[in-house]
């Protein structure tokens, strides 16, 4: 009602994470300019904020479901552009490098929503968004020589399984499992290296280790684990691919900004020098495509030192000119035993994903892949791409390793939308092919 008591309601509260929820407010003056604050504190404990202004209509009412704001953090009409375009306050200069919003594990975050009249507050809601939907079970998994998290829906089961494989940064993706859990598919988060007891990078990593995580799946009653999907990122798209293509009891394959080749595992052997790949398999290397980090390092050290973040796109598409190494260290993506999603932007600026996934999708095609393959490209996106709602406004992230700033690449809003448009596809491929074997 004009005149009343401002308050906001959001629905559904609690909401998965995944999930759009609709903000109105109420009780304002008709037509007054007001003020909607969103603010949040990530797992690292960096708080982040977005804003945007509206006008109430003549019953002093904002519907952020419906109405575009007059200025802010997003435009147009977004029913949850003040989640994506959260970005993180200012850090005290001694603070650590701002990486990417932090998400450690499945507990909620909290939403503070406020309203602000002319500097005053006039009302304030929190939005629980939960990462695990009721009733999911999840337990540590460390048998077998694993490293890694399962998540169970709720009800009897069998439950469809899928294998969550993070990038380059390592550990546990636990909160893509987690959110995936919520569409009522068991998840493995599977750690394969920078994790307790495994190795500090993926140097001739064996893929017999994926062997046993199957194996110790299939032993789990409440499951149904005769074919096992996997969802992978970055670096672990590349192994998925792989994956895929050498073990038949993983199908189907979704990669988000995948590899179409194996690359080496970086830098050379301090003892030998020799270059290692990432994988091996029954005792042999899987052929690999190399890169020079050192000499882009070197060619990188301006950036560095102006503090500027550094593409390593060129450190990949280079060495996809010699035709005769990408030959020999294309992943066989037509042996895969299933359907194949591949997901990218075409800004990426951390490897040339898009072009990958081109390469990948000629070789299915050229070799008459008897299952669907489909390529989600999005225009302007980048290489950092989640589930729906998370902050997309950071553009860069830290590798701690190499003490420096990358560039992930694409913006804010194209980055939001191949997120949301990838998530929902992702589920609906996951439901549609993954099936009992």
């Amino acid at each position: 009602m004009p005149g009343g008591i401002a308050h906001i309601e959001i629905t559904p509260n609690p909401a998965m994470v995944d999930e759009e929820v609709s903000i109105q407010v109420y009780g304002l003056p008709p037509l007054a300019p007001a003020l909607i604050f969103a603010r949040t504190q990530d797992d690292a404990g960096l708080d982040w904020e977005s804003h945007s202004m509206f006008t109430a209509n003549a019953a002093g009412r904002i519907n952020v479901t419906a109405q575009a704001p007059i200025g802010g953090t997003y435009s147009g009409v977004d029913a949850m552009g003040l989640f994506w375009s959260l970005a993180p306050v200012q850090p005290q200069a001694n603070s650590n490098p701002i990486r990417t919003f932090s998400k450690n594990g499945p507990a909620p975050d909290v939403i503070r929503l406020e309203v602000e009249l002319e500097g005053r507050v006039l009302a304030a809601a929190d939005l629980e968004r939960q990462f695990l939907a009721p009733g999911t079970l999840f337990r540590e998994v460390r048998e077998d020589g694993l490293v890694g998290r399962l998540f169970v829906p709720a009800g009897a089961g069998p439950h469809r399984v899928v294998m969550v494989l993070g990038g380059s940064a390592g550990g546990l993706d636990t909160d893509k499992a987690a959110v995936l859990a919520s569409h009522g598919f068991a998840t493995l988060a599977l750690a394969y290296f920078r994790a307790e007891n495994l190795p500090k990078w993926p140097a001739d990593l064996p893929l017999e280790y994926f062997e046993r995580a199957i194996g110790w799946l299939r032993q789990q009653p409440m499951l149904e684990a005769g074919r096992i999907g996997v969802l992978g990122i970055s670096k672990g798209a590349e192994l998925a691919l792989l994956l895929g293509a050498t073990l038949p009891e993983i199908a189907p394959v979704a990669a988000f900004a995948p590899s179409a080749v194996a690359w080496a595992a970086g830098a050379r052997d301090k003892t030998t020098g020799e270059i290692h790949s990432s994988w091996s398999f029954r005792g042999q290397r899987v052929p690999f495509v190399a890169f020079r980090l050192r000499r882009f390092m070197l060619r990188s050290m301006p950036n560095y030192f102006l503090r500027r973040p550094v593409p390593f796109e060129p450190m990949f598409s280079v060495p996809l000119k010699d035709r005769g190494a990408v030959e020999r260290a294309m992943i066989p993506v037509e042996k895969t035993n299933g359907a194949i999603l591949l997901v990218s932007g075409d800004d990426d600026l951390m490897w040339p994903s898009t072009r990958m996934a081109r390469m990948l999708m000629d070789r299915l095609a050229a070799r008459g892949f008897p299952h669907p393959f489909r390529h989600l490209h999005y225009a302007g996106a980048g290489h950092a791409l989640r589930y729906p709602y998370m902050p997309t406004t950071l553009r860069n992230t830290f590798q701690a390793s190499l003490n420096l700033s990358v560039a992930l690449g694409g913006n804010a809003a194209a980055d939001a939308h191949a997120q949301t448009g990838a998530w929902r596809e992702t589920i609906a491929f996951f439901e549609e092919h993954l099936t009992p074997a």
